[in-house]
């Protein structure tokens, strides 16, 4: 906790007036979770719930190496918000960036992962956010934009709302590949982490998928997958998007 309060000292020393009450404009609460890439903290900001994501530097890695990494790929993430926000994906609205820290702090999404609740669910409800999120798989794909990491892990369901999380890996692509890369990696989870309930769960996704996409699209993307599946090669995509990817 220290770390990110010194890097955030100049955050946490402003004072704001809301209400007629003085609080600071950031206030750090706890660490959720720490990666390999980035450290998770719960947060208020501007007295917003939120989340402060952190991509600590690397030691390993050479110094121009690191910055140019964690300022590119903060930048991107907090781009990638922005625009799913304006094509009509429900994703946390990024509310502060500083790249050359690392730094990206978005609203806090409350609710219940998908991957914990798909069993606890019924078939029509399943059905129904499978069938939304390859609504926004589709909106984004149109909008030239990949998630990079599209698994139930990262949906969050609350509120009536299904939103998207964690655009750590993506980037802005028109190739029908990297489109069909992200479908497969959906796939993969429900496979691997939902297999009772996968023909459902991807049925749905693709029903989902067409009503934006249309169905020629979606038969092209859909071929790729198979083609990627056979050859295995998005196992070489995923890792061409690592923190080497500058």
């Amino acid at each position: 906790m220290e770390e990110i309060r010194t890097v955030l000292k100049d955050l946490l020393d402003v004072k704001i007036r809301i209400d007629e009450s003085e609080l600071s404009l950031l206030e750090i609460e706890y660490e959720m979770y720490r990666g390999a890439e980035a450290a998770i903290y719960r947060a208020k900001y501007a007295g917003i719930d939120a989340i402060v994501k952190w991509r600590f530097p690397k030691l390993y890695m050479p110094r121009d190496l690191d910055v140019t990494f964690r300022e590119n790929r903060t930048r991107t993430e907090a781009k990638a918000l922005l625009h799913a926000l304006r094509i009509g994906v429900r994703v946390p609205v990024p509310l502060y960036v500083d790249p050359l820290l690392g730094i990206l702090i978005m609203e806090f999404i409350p609710g219940a992962v998908l991957r914990d609740v798909v069993d606890s669910i019924n078939s029509e409800q399943r059905c129904k956010i499978c069938r939304e999120i390859g609504r926004y798989a589709a909106k984004l794909h149109m909008a030239g934009l990949i998630h990079g990491d599209l698994t139930t892990s990262n949906v969050i369901i609350g509120d009536n709302k299904i939103v998207l999380i964690d655009f750590g890996l993506a980037e802005f692509s028109k190739r029908l590949e990297d489109h069909a890369i992200d479908v497969h990696i959906m796939f993969r989870s429900i496979e691997s982490t939902h297999y009772n309930h996968e023909k459902e769960m991807k049925e749905c996704f693709i029903e989902g998928y067409r009503e934006i996409a249309g169905d020629n699209y979606t038969k092209f993307v859909l071929r790729v997958v198979e083609e990627i599946r056979r050859s295995g090669r998005y196992v070489a995509e995923r890792r061409a998007r690592t923190e080497w990817k500058l």
